[in-house]
């Protein structure tokens, strides 16, 4: 599935689609909401935005670019050793 394909889709679809075929990736926080990073096959991104508070999905957003990204760059912690 191609993101236009996966943008294609109602909600609801595209929430089984990440479940089903997405792999975890990362989690960030923005205000209340923890973000939760997939990669699907198709070589593209989505992200989860969950309300803690409400204890519910509040939206998702797809995207190919790598810019978005750097927002879980902060949370890599690399190994003293690496080089």
């Amino acid at each position: 599935m191609t993101l236009y394909d996966f943008n294609l889709l109602p909600y609801e679809q595209q929430l089984a689609a990440v479940f089903d075929a997405g792999t975890y990736l990362a989690r960030r926080w923005e205000e209340e909401d923890s973000v939760n990073l997939y990669h699907l096959p198709g070589g593209f991104f989505v992200e989860l935005y969950y309300d803690t508070h409400a204890n519910e999905l509040v939206r998702l957003r797809s995207f190919s670019s790598s810019e978005p990204l750097e927002d879980y760059a902060v949370g890599i912690r690399l190994p003293d050793d690496w080089a």
